[in-house]
């Protein structure tokens, strides 16, 4: 009858909204651990690159095979020196440039533009990533630049009072604060306690970074190491360097500021006096004619 149900009909229909409701309880169980991939140290960076990860790890896999091994130890490498490889490989930040290119081409195509505007949304979109990148490793420089004489004159003066190097390294870290030195620092120091030489373990971290004066830093530690030179000595000779240093760039700095001021002045500031002057007269004239 067409008011009864039919008793195999209605286990079936039962048996596959329970076999449904598990899959869809797992996967809302596997999908968000998918997405977040690993545990990763995203916590410093920018919206709309902890937005763009998720998709752009689920188009890495994609992206491998088609990307080339020199190509993809070069943007690990950069990666590296902006203290970013903790958070992505070379293969998911290629494919945030995809992701940033598609969502600009998409959003000025939505927005009605032209052939041109379209194209030129579309380039913006692939240069953002690594225009980002570019501003990151600058700002993790000047950071290394303000740092680095800092956390070597806690080294040196720990050396000094009679703390091995090792021992010194850590208070230099501990008190070094949160920039990319003292972290590189850590790192280098937790190598060192897994077994790994400390010559090899501080020039892997010059490496990262490619920093001229921690590159010079430890040289000069390795140098003192392997010749028997005092470490006291040697570090005391590379504060007062790193100092000279940093009191130049701030000297040229000072001295290029005017040159730097020259186009807010030529182009903002000199129109606005000039129409705040030139308006009055204006009307004046106006009133006159």
């Amino acid at each position: 009858m067409s008011g009864e149900w039919d008793p195999a009909l209605l286990g079936c229909a039962l048996a596959a909204g329970v076999a449904v409701a598990c899959v869809v309880l797992r996967l809302m169980r596997w999908l968000p651990q998918r997405l977040a991939g690993p545990a990763r140290s995203r916590a410093g960076l920018p919206a709309w690159l902890r937005a763009a990860l998720p998709v752009a790890m689920q188009l890495a896999p994609l992206v491998e095979p088609l990307l080339p091994r020199g190509l993809a130890r070069y943007l690990q490498a950069h990666l590296r020196a902006a203290d970013l490889d903790d958070a992505m490989d070379g293969n998911e930040w290629l494919a945030v440039h995809l992701v940033t290119l598609s969502v600009a081409s998409v959003t000025a195509a939505l927005g009605g533009a032209r052939a041109a505007a379209l194209v030129l949304a579309t380039l913006a979109g692939a240069c953002w990533p690594t225009l980002w990148l570019r501003d990151c490793r600058a700002r993790l420089t000047r950071g290394m630049d303000r740092d680095l004489p800092r956390v070597l004159e806690l080294v040196t003066l720990a050396v000094e009072a009679g703390c091995s190097l090792g021992a010194a390294l850590r208070i230099g870290v501990q008190s070094g604060g949160s920039g990319a030195l003292p972290r590189g620092l850590a790192q280098s120091l937790r190598a060192i306690h897994a077994g790994r030489p400390r010559a090899d373990a501080l020039v892997e971290l010059a490496a990262r970074y490619g920093h001229a004066g921690l590159d010079a830093m430890v040289a000069a530690i390795v140098h003192a190491d392997a010749s028997g030179a005092g470490i006291a000595a040697t570090l005391r000779a590379q504060v007062e360097q790193r100092t000279e240093e940093r009191f130049a760039r701030a000297e040229r700095v000072a001295m290029e500021s005017p040159v730097r001021m020259l186009g807010p002045l030529i182009l903002c500031i000199f129109p606005c006096a000039f129409l705040v002057i030139g308006f009055p007269i204006a009307h004046r004239l106006l009133q006159w004619a």
